[in-house]
């Protein structure tokens, strides 16, 4: 455990009263037994033995379920552990842990798997069916972008999100009174509902299903943890008919509140709906959807995304401009106390709600109402209280990223940064060659030898080398955590947020004070307009920037949970080292230890004597993911149909499933934009050794602003882009062979782009899988005419869709399996018909198919288990 000293006092600058290292918590040396030690500092912090048993019971719950009646045992068993605490020193604390645990285990019981007999649920299944809904809007409907992706055909209307509370519904004309949370889109802008209003909707109604995709998020899971199981989707606005509107209900009153403070806060500073109106909306008021998705992923590329969720540092820095205002004028300690608990209760609830906020407000206030009390704050304590508050509301909010990286990044603040500043210190001394403690500023301040000059710049040092010790403390644990749930690592986030946080400061600070200042003196709305917009203009080039630099951020393999669980205890057992005194040597080897373990379990996979195929469920698109048996990776065609950030929500968690490092080539069939959509967003974020295309794909993508652009970026990476045609053969492919059977160098008569697709042949251990892109009649005939088709496995030409050669084609194919890339569920009679006595997949209903020849084995199934 930590130290007292580091329990009660912050990094902070010597002062020339200060005793030479006594912040040092080497220098600190407690002879006591280490079971004493932990035992004395869980009973002065007496609630983070039922935090840590509560977090416990809720991980251990939902990986198996326990169940009330055992609970219960467990819970008064730890009630005999408490009653004979007097003879042994942890058996309070334990017992307090025990009983939280047992108690962790029933409320996330009760919140995931317990509902109602009446839930909206009990009339939904995996198929869409049309009903009326009526409901209470819980959440501020947000206007979204149509679509994510950087690559589109045509600009799409924005879509309309919120959360509604159903209590009827009316289906095949009978009426059922249900309750439940059920999440709606509308895929028009909704402009006439707001939080509190009654409303009826007219759409379709289904069960969240699982992921179609491997390694893609699993939405079904995340929206159960949020009290969501079924979800409703509206055509148009006019579907959604507000009932009745009560402007006296608190959610109508918040709602109206928030609008109000962001049209003051942007009112004289930006005119219109722009990229630094949306920055400020999300990073002051928390309205995340708001921000341009070019700014989001600069933030997320710089390391710099924390700064957009509204959380602990947004909570600090207005405590902060408080405090100043107070010592201005003079404002007393507990005076000033209230003043902060007041402002930062007020932000937390005209903030959008999430963990960060309520975690920051709630110890804020307790830190406030010890001051007022006269009473010492221990952080642990105030932590500990947060969780459990949070916890009980929602148990499984545990598993929310969001909810992990506020709660891990400010423990690494409060008790590692404070080891990263003293071995920071240490290491900055003995290069100056200051580490005799003689020549430690401290005592030449003492001694009467320093300048005032010297004894500035020695502070300047340290207050520099407390920031670069947070920003490396919560950047590093935090890694761990965002390498898990995003499965990407941003270098220079550390020094980044160290840069960024004056002006984050004043447009956190300025954005809040202008819209109280403005409605008392109007006339100084305008310069204070001026004002934030010209800092605020300054930020997001300066992120830009960063996210600019070289490796920024990459891409990382998925982590398995007992590497972060590990990480983290090397982290802590590093923390209390000095505490507990653990031999260094034991540190050294566990971190060498879980340094070689990380290695094997992250490096890329060795040969093996395998080929596999991975057609994704891609919609109306095709994308598919080529495994060779000497470990490289291929993707023939990387495109989706609607559009959408294909790379970070399918691609990208495939690939990072399959510790995947780089993709050595990108073969895109044609120049259609859903078989290329992702391929700007991996040339960004991936290593992408080559792109091979056809001698007609910069021909035909002239038609197109999208392939234009995508065409001069390939251009000016020459050695990266390659051209392929009948008769090719693909180099570095191994045991495997992958052959160009379409289409030929020349120009093609009719000059269809469909028919310029590339048509591969993959060849491995006696089998052939056959990809076709969307050729149709005229490139089919040709190829029945001049080429043997047989394959094992045949991608179906366009989709499925069938033309007068289509039969044909199959039987010269003769496969065995057929693979449809589609979006939609339905098979046409005669597709059904041309695929009769073969086994059929479509990734509309079967999702991402599988195929993998193993040893002269073939087998093609379903890649996700369907539940």
């Amino acid at each position: 455990m930590p130290s007292s000293v580091t329990e009660t006092k912050p990094i902070r600058a010597a002062g020339p009263t200060d005793d030479p290292g006594f912040d040092d918590p080497r220098n600190v040396v407690d002879r006591r037994p280490r079971l004493v030690v932990v035992s004395d500092w869980l009973v002065a912090n007496p609630l983070v033995a039922p935090a840590l048993g509560m977090t416990a019971g809720i991980f251990f719950d939902a990986w198996h379920a326990v169940g009330v009646g055992i609970a219960c045992l467990v819970f008064a068993a730890a009630g005999l552990l408490v009653w004979r605490s007097t003879r042994w020193h942890l058996a309070g604390p334990l017992g307090l842990f025990i009983a939280a645990a047992a108690t962790g285990t029933v409320l996330h019981d009760l919140s995931f798997r317990r509902w109602p007999a009446r839930h909206l649920v009990r009339h939904a299944s995996d198929q869409a069916a049309t009903v009326r809904l009526s409901g209470t809007v819980l959440s501020s409907p947000l206007i979204q972008s149509g679509s994510s992706a950087k690559a589109v055909w045509y600009p799409e209307l924005p879509r309309t999100r919120f959360i509604l509370s159903a209590d009827t519904l009316v289906r095949g004309g009978r009426r059922h009174v249900v309750e439940g949370l059920v999440t709606v889109t509308v895929r028009e802008p909704l402009l006439d509902a707001g939080a509190g209003d009654r409303v009826e909707l007219f759409g379709t109604l289904r069960r969240i299903g699982p992921p179609a995709n491997p390694g893609s998020i699993d939405w079904s899971l995340v929206n159960r943890r949020n009290g969501v199981l079924v979800e409703f989707r509206c055509r148009r606005a006019a579907d959604v008919r507000v009932r009745a509107s009560n402007p006296w209900q608190w959610r109508t009153w918040l709602d109206w509140l928030r609008q109000r403070a962001r049209a003051a806060m942007l009112d004289g500073t930006y005119p219109g709906d722009v990229p630094g109106s949306g920055l400020l909306a999300g990073m002051v008021l928390g309205q995340r959807s708001a921000i341009d998705a070019d700014l989001n992923e600069a933030f997320v590329r710089s390391g710099t995304v924390h700064y957009l969720s509204v959380s602990g540092a947004h909570v600090g820095m207005l405590v902060g401009a408080v405090w100043a205002i107070g010592t201005f004028l003079g404002i007393g300690r507990r005076r000033f106390a209230a003043w902060a608990m007041t402002a930062a209760t007020g932000y937390a609830v005209l903030a959008e709600p999430s963990a960060p906020i309520i975690r920051a407000a709630i110890m804020t206030d307790l830190a406030c109402l010890a001051l007022l009390a006269r009473r010492p704050v221990r952080a642990a304590n105030c932590l500990a209280l947060s969780a459990l508050v949070l916890l009980v509301m929602r148990p499984t909010q545990l598993f929310n990223a969001g909810f992990q990286l506020s709660y891990v990044t400010l423990l690494s603040v409060i008790y590692v940064s404070p080891r990263v500043y003293y071995a920071g210190m240490r290491a900055y001394r003995r290069l100056t060659r200051r580490d005799d403690p003689l020549l430690a500023p401290e005592m030449q301040q003492r001694l009467g030898m320093r300048s005032p000059i010297w004894a500035w710049w020695d502070r300047a040092v340290r207050s520099l080398g407390g920031l670069v010790a947070v920003g490396l403390a919560a950047s590093a644990v935090g890694a761990l955590l965002s390498a898990y749930h995003f499965h990407q690592v941003q270098c220079w986030g550390w020094i980044n947020t160290i840069v960024l946080v004056p002006f984050v400061w004043f447009v956190m600070v300025v954005g809040l004070i202008k819209p109280v200042v403005a409605g008392i003196v109007p006339w100084l709305s305008d310069p204070l307009g001026w004002a934030l917009a010209t800092v605020t203009d300054a930020l997001i080039e300066l992120v830009e920037a960063m996210a600019r630099l070289p490796a920024a951020a990459f891409a990382t393999p998925a982590i398995p949970p007992w590497i972060v669980a590990s990480g983290l205890l090397l982290v802590v057992l590093w923390t209390v080292q000095d505490a507990l005194r653990i031999p260094p040597r034991c540190c050294r080897l566990a971190g060498l230890a879980f340094a070689v373990a990380v290695s094997f379990a992250l490096a890329p996979p060795s040969p093996r004597p395998s080929l596999t195929m991975h057609v994704l469920a891609v919609g109306n698109g095709t994308s598919t993911v080529i495994g060779l048996p000497n470990s490289k990776t291929l993707l023939y065609d990387a495109g989706c149909f609607p559009p959408y950030d294909l790379e970070r929500w399918t691609l990208g968690p495939l690939l990072s499933r399959e510790r995947c490092w780089r993709i050595d080539a990108t073969i895109i069939s044609h120049a259609n934009l859903d078989h290329y959509a992702a391929l700007p967003e991996l040339l960004d974020r991936r290593w992408v050794a080559r792109v091979i295309t056809t001698p007609h794909f910069e021909h035909a993508g002239q038609a197109h602003s999208t392939s234009r652009e995508l065409i001069a970026r390939l251009r000016g990476k020459p050695g990266r882009w390659q051209i392929a045609s009948r008769g090719d053969r693909l180099s570095g492919t191994g045991e495997a062979q992958l052959e160009v059977l379409w289409p030929p160098a020349e120009e093609i008569t009719p000059g269809d782009t469909n028919e310029t697709s590339l048509v591969l042949r993959i060849s491995y251990g006696g089998k052939r899988i056959l990809a076709c892109g969307d050729i149709e009649e005229y490139a089919i005939r040709r190829l029945l005419a001049t080429t043997d088709l047989r394959a094992d496995v045949l991608l179906l030409p366009h989709h499925g869709s069938v033309t007068p050669f289509t039969a044909a084609f199959v039987r010269a194919v003769d496969p065995q399996y057929c693979i449809r890339s589609t979006g939609r569920r339905e098979t046409s009679p005669a597709l059904a018909e041309i695929v009769a006595g073969r086994t059929y997949f479509s990734t509309a209903n079967d999702g991402a198919i599988e195929v993998r020849i193993e040893r002269g084995e073939l087998t093609v199934a379903p890649a996700c288990r369907q539940r």
